[in-house]
């Protein structure tokens, strides 16, 4: 049978599983499998387990608004979050199937749920109203205002968030938005004003059962707590958390201790900058966690940290009152590796979920990312049980040919989420090989899912390869070249001379994320049209060390901008790329990089840039992350004026020659649209050649499938037109 070119409008055949849950014997797996209902243009998102052994899978649920599956301790029953009933809540299942049964919750449920270890209740996250009865929104604000605050924070997120008008909004003047804090807005959340995340426990009904489920706030106070996870006896939950007053103006974070029971909150540890994912380890000697020790945030690589809390703890129990713990008695496991830990590098398309840590009875399992790739790695238990001197990580799996983007380890066993540009992500196991007389003989891999094979199996996908060049100044450097779909590599090789196929570059956002070996639909779909498609990690790339990633703060359009040039020019020195017809493409930062490119060079034929940063200055008090813009320019935009205003694009807008294609969701608040308003309307008004696309209701990232599909079509549109208009 004759092979096809992806097409756009393939998103809709294509399914992606992930978030694998290993169960607590190490026998199965649950996990999240997701397609998209053309007809409807829903996202159908249902449960499914698989034998590891065998890889026979089983659907368990088919409300088709299923995620997150956790196992109960007895590994006899899962917990899910649903959307079944419209608003984001708690259900659970017999593993043998049956009908699963609601565990309500007042509150919508946000982020991860766990399990208590009697298996008897279930912690979640929710965003609630937290400030105390004598609060007002601020001194001189009209009397009924809080009652507005109230009532506008007990409001469901969706509509909080706006999406579609409300017809009877002149109805309704409780619907105004009075800003006190910074930090008031999220992307992906919208706008959250004053409410806070908090963490619950409730009691789990039997399925029978009509008494409506004991639900009690674990955390207090008018703080963002973030869940971490509970105690190996169930008696405390640690959450990372700025319990202070001007909270909205630091990145730091700490680890908190809160009893389940009383409600009293402990400071576990006194953090010197951020930190995120605290796991407790099975015997509860340790918590494990990601940070570091800089009060910088975007450019400052993330290590892997154990924190012995044994004693802490027994202290607690005696009645005590011990000190916080600090920097000093946390082990730092990755340092001296200088690898971005918890790093996990995502296709297109991609299902998310779980932890880059996790324990089990055999040890702590993380991620780290080197030079492109992502490795799983574990420290035993029994290197835990010894001086932590001793302590060395091994690495178990991941390779510079493969990309992984999610993990769970359980019963010794690890299932990772994996795919290659030519291979859309699956679950692949790692089970543990063990004979009488050696003992530990490593690893046997069984591929589980098989997602979207026999698809692809029918598409022309291009062959790639990674490779490395030099940039002028004499950096190493990683890239990924996605050859035309149908060609042999080697054959083009020996033909240089008279065979030329066009060339897309794409560039990744960030500027501090990572490419890596990992599926990519829109390379792909440049491949079946006669496409080579090239892309690089220039410095400010994760996965490449500390200097390597912070080497362009306050530099932006510089040594990034010229290793991204370099490489084009590594791709055409290969002989086949037809060098008058380049394209680029890039999205967030690589968006920035887009605009920033047409302003320097008019090497390429025609740019797209989405969500794209164009004015570093209108940036800062728009996006929503305006910490960021300070850590990257080492200042506020007053006092880096000169600095930021000739790195931004729009300065240099009169330069550009490259006719230009700008979309941009109309609910971005991380790149918010008025960046490629301003670039546009300049533009034009300089009498360039520019198309501006805007996507209603959406983020940063397109979401609506039909929003999606028409970002690849509009985007193979406007380089086909250049391209062919010769």
């Amino acid at each position: 049978m004759e092979k096809r070119p992806l097409n756009s409008d393939d998103i809709f055949q294509i399914s992606c599983v992930g978030d694998p849950q290993v169960s607590p014997d190490g026998r199965s797996v649950a996990y999240v499998r997701q397609h998209i209902e053309r007809e409807k243009e829903q996202v159908i998102s249902d449960i499914f387990i698989a034998d590891i052994r065998s890889g026979t899978s089983r659907r368990l649920t088919s409300s088709g608004k299923d995620h997150t599956p956790r196992w109960s301790p007895d590994g006899k029953r899962i917990a899910f979050i649903s959307t079944r009933t419209s608003r984001s809540q708690i259900w659970v299942i017999d593993v043998s199937g049956g009908e699963a049964w609601h565990v309500p919750t007042k509150e919508e449920v946000h982020g991860d749920i766990q399990w208590s270890p009697d298996g008897k209740t279930i912690f979640y996250s929710a965003k609630v109203f937290s400030k105390p009865a004598e609060w007002v929104p601020y001194p001189g604000c009209p009397e009924d205002d809080r009652d507005r605050a109230v009532e506008q924070a007990r409001r469901t997120m969706k509509a909080e968030n706006g999406k579609e008008a409300d017809k009877n909004q002149e109805k309704k003047p409780n619907d105004i938005k009075v800003i006190t804090r910074l930090r008031y807005r999220m992307d992906g959340a919208g706008y959250f004003g004053d409410l806070r995340r908090q963490v619950f426990a409730v009691k789990v009904p039997e399925p029978q059962a009509n008494e409506e489920p004991s639900v009690s706030c674990v955390t207090s106070g008018d703080y963002d707590h973030h869940f971490g996870s509970v105690s190996f006896d169930g008696n405390f939950v640690v959450v990372s958390a700025l319990r202070a007053d001007d909270a909205d103006y630091h990145i730091k974070q700490d680890l908190w201790l809160f009893h389940v029971d009383t409600g009293k909150v402990y400071l576990l540890y006194d953090a010197p900058g951020p930190v995120s994912n605290p796991k407790w380890s099975p015997g509860g000697e340790y918590i494990a966690f990601l940070g570091h020790d800089s009060k910088r945030n975007v450019s400052t690589r993330t290590d892997l940290y154990v924190l012995p809390v044994g004693k802490f703890i027994k202290e607690l129990g005696e009645g005590k009152e011990p000190k916080p713990l600090t920097l000093e008695n946390a082990v730092n496991l990755t340092g001296h590796l200088d690898c971005q830990a918890g790093a996990l590098i995502s296709s297109d398309p991609h299902f998310g979920g779980g932890s880059p840590v996790t324990w089990d009875r055999t040890g702590l399992y993380f991620t780290l990312g080197y030079h492109g790739a992502i490795y799983i790695y574990r420290i035993t238990a029994e290197q835990l049980a010894s001086p932590p001197e001793s302590w060395k990580p091994e690495r178990l799996y991941g390779s510079p040919d493969r990309a992984i983007s999610g993990f769970h380890a359980s019963g010794g066993t690890i299932v990772a989420q994996v795919s290659t540009p030519v291979e859309t992500e699956n679950l692949f196991a790692l089970i543990p090989r063990c004979c009488e007389d050696t003992g530990y003989l490593g690893y046997e891999e069984i591929k589980i899912t098989r997602e979207n094979e026999a698809f692809l199996s029918e598409m022309s996908l291009g062959k790639w390869e990674k490779f490395t060049y030099s940039s002028r100044d004499g950096q190493q450097l990683d890239g990924w070249l996605v050859y035309p779909a149908g060609e042999d590599p080697a054959n083009l090789a020996s033909s240089a001379s008279d065979r030329k196929f066009p060339l897309v570059v794409m560039v990744h956002g960030g500027p501090h994320g990572a490419y890596g070996s990992a599926f990519m639909m829109a390379a792909q779909l440049f491949a079946g049209r006669g496409y080579a498609v090239a892309y690089f990690n220039p410095r400010g790339s994760t996965t490449y060390g500390q200097e390597f990633m912070a080497c362009i703060d306050g530099d932006w359009g510089n040594k990034d901008y010229k290793d991204i040039m370099d490489g084009v020019e590594a791709v055409l020195s290969k002989g086949f790329v037809d060098e008058k017809n380049m394209f680029v493409y890039g999205w967030s930062y690589g968006g920035y990089m887009t605009t920033w490119i047409v302003t320097q060079t008019d090497r390429f034929k025609a740019a797209c840039a989405g969500a794209p940063v164009s004015d570093l200055h209108s940036d800062y008090g728009t996006t929503d992350i305006m910490w960021a813009d300070e850590h990257e320019y080492g200042g506020k935009p007053w006092e880096k004026a000169e600095l930021l205003l000739e790195r931004s694009p729009l300065t240099h807008v009169q330069k550009v020659t490259t006719p230009i294609l700008l979309l941009h969701g109309e609910n971005d608040m991380r790149c918010p649209i008025i960046q490629s308003e301003e670039f546009y309307v300049a533009l034009k008004r300089l009498g360039k050649t520019a198309v501006f696309v805007r996507y209603p209701g959406e983020f940063h990232g397109l979401q609506r499938p039909l929003h999606r599909m028409d970002r690849y079509k509009r985007l193979i549109a406007w380089f086909e037109y250049y391209r062919m208009k010769g």
